[in-house]
């Protein structure tokens, strides 16, 4: 369906403009307000051990000898050291986290250097990011469609997006690589569309192909997901182009392979550290959800970019969110399979499914919660923001006014999700995208609350980030002892509260026994517990 021969409504017309105007400059706003408010979670406190270059031992051995600390001594670490330089980043990368490729860090290195250690500065930086994506994604829309009306409808979706907005204030390297999986296949569209019209015309396409390889390993080096945008756009080109060696598809080839080369630094360091990647993604494979649960989470997360007001599945109203979400996505696909070419349709079901599939097999045959990640799934959510775009475009230009109006009041409902999702979210300390660290602001308000208090808790699992990530709550006055051996400990005596931070019941057990002394549970969620002698 060609969009630009619709005939489009005056009331469209005249409200469509500043309808975006209006969510584009909320969407900047929620951004960065308040961009300090929710926890400094644990994977953003990982983020500033490696903008610092600490490695894990060079921070957990001073800290985890059973000596009492103070808040200012976990600090330390999270803060710039000037006798650290960017070799120290990337060796931490290389050796401690080889997943997380080094592009986003370096970056946030420098802004973190030149602006200052605070929350509000490192998380800014995404938030910087994520407003690089509203050209983006106009660009791409454009080349899968060929008229503003989509691009701009798409912008508005993605600068409301309750999901990029929660990303877009998070330290940590997602909302750079939205960026660059979208321009990814922006370049990729621009250069086999000229291919294709201008097949001799060498230095018309060539730099577009240039352009592809180039963007294509910035996100290799911004995240290792990006293998499956690479199988998606291949997997597209290849079928567009009928399964045939054609030019365009030779070029891609090339152009893949020539930043699979750039890529290769990292891939030596990735194999050479490949155990330590299995420990600290061991997580993912541990989790064991019957396939019910599974999809239940799944839809939890689809109605998640639309509605998200920090539910779970334990609110039945949910249920009828994730359904009309599904409705709207899958309607949205059918729409666009059945009014646009397959070089339209075709790239965004490869975006959608190819990510899904490769995390969703391994979860189905061998357990785990690989595809509960929503950020993992972010090139499958950016392709669904267009096809629901090139719906609801499609819907709100056509002659029939009964029709028109349906529409109007199902836009602006979407619109609203986003805006009160947002809104409410822009007012919380905490959300489910803080996962183990969520419980944080309660714990913090129950020790800041008491008197000489004293925090037990030791280096299994991933306490010891989650200590980091609690500094940043405690009041100064609160003092810490982090145990890296529970054998023969002795509670000290000059305290008045006594708090023991997710303790293994083995410990808790031995020091009832020994002590003579009662343990209660004050808090307690999912993923963590605090108990109080």
């Amino acid at each position: 369906m060609n969009l630009s021969n619709l005939i489009k409504p005056k009331q469209f017309q005249d409200y469509f403009y500043l309808v975006i105007l209006i969510i584009i400059i909320l969407g900047i706003f929620f951004r960065f307000y308040n961009l300090d408010k929710k926890v400094y979670w644990h994977d953003e406190v990982y983020t500033s051990l490696h903008l610092t270059g600490y490695t894990l031992p060079e921070w957990q051995d001073p800290l985890f000898t059973g000596n009492i600390i103070g808040v200012d001594d976990l600090q330390y670490y999270l803060q710039s050291n000037p006798n650290k330089t960017l070799n120290d980043t990337l060796k931490v990368l290389a050796v401690d986290d080889p997943h997380h490729p080094p592009l986003y860090y370096i970056l946030a290195r420098y802004w973190r250097q030149f602006w200052g250690d605070s929350i509000n500065i490192i998380r800014s930086f995404s938030a910087v990011c994520s407003l690089l994506v509203f050209p983006a994604i106009y660009w791409l829309a454009w080349e899968l469609f060929g008229t503003s009306l989509v691009g701009i409808m798409s912008l508005g979706l993605i600068a409301i997006s309750p999901f990029f907005i929660l990303y877009a204030q998070e330290a940590r390297e997602y909302s750079l690589w939205t960026v660059f999986v979208i321009l990814s296949n922006s370049s990729l569209l621009r250069a086999i569309k000229l291919t294709q019209k201008n097949p001799n015309l060498q230095n018309n396409f060539y730099p577009f192909w240039g352009l592809y390889a180039l963007l294509t390993t910035f996100s290799l080096y911004t995240s290792l997901v990006t293998i499956f945008v690479i199988i998606a756009q291949t997997t597209y080109t290849l079928l567009t182009e009928g399964l045939r060696f054609t030019k365009s598809v030779i070029l891609q080839g090339l152009s893949v392979l020539a930043s699979l080369i750039a890529f290769l630094p990292w891939i030596l360091v990735f194999i050479d550290n490949y155990e330590q990647y299995k420990l600290i993604t061991s997580w993912t494979k541990e989790i064991k959800l019957p396939f019910f649960e599974l999809f239940k989470n799944w839809g939890l997360n689809l109605s998640r970019i639309f509605f998200d007001i920090n539910w779970n599945l334990d609110n039945l109203l949910i249920y009828l969110v994730v359904f009309l979400s599904l409705v709207l996505v899958i309607y949205s696909l059918y729409f666009l399979c059945q009014n646009t070419t397959k070089q339209a349709w075709g790239l965004i079901f490869a975006l959608i499914v190819t990510p899904f599939i490769f995390l969703f097999i391994p979860d189905l045959l061998w357990g785990g919660v690989r595809s509960l990640s929503p950020r993992y799934l972010i090139p499958s959510i950016i392709a669904i923001y267009l096809a629901v775009a090139y719906l609801l475009v499609n819907q709100l230009t056509q002659k029939n006014s009964n029709k028109i109006r349906i529409w109007s009041i199902i836009t602006a409902i979407i619109f609203s999700s986003g805006v009160i999702s947002s809104a409410i979210s822009s007012q919380a300390d905490t959300w489910w995208t803080k996962v183990i660290s969520s419980g944080f602001p309660q714990v913090s308000r129950i020790i800041n609350s008491s008197d000489n208090p004293l925090l037990i808790s030791n280096d299994k699992s991933y306490h010891p980030g989650n200590i980091m990530s609690l500094s940043y709550l405690l009041k100064s006055e609160v003092k810490l002892q982090l145990l890296s051996e529970e054998k023969g400990y002795k509670i000290p005596n000059n305290f008045s509260n006594i708090f023991l931070l997710s303790p293994s019941d083995e410990f808790r057990k031995n020091l009832e026994n020994q002590s003579s002394v009662k343990l209660k549970k004050v808090f307690s969620d999912s993923h963590l517990q605090l108990w109080k002698i």
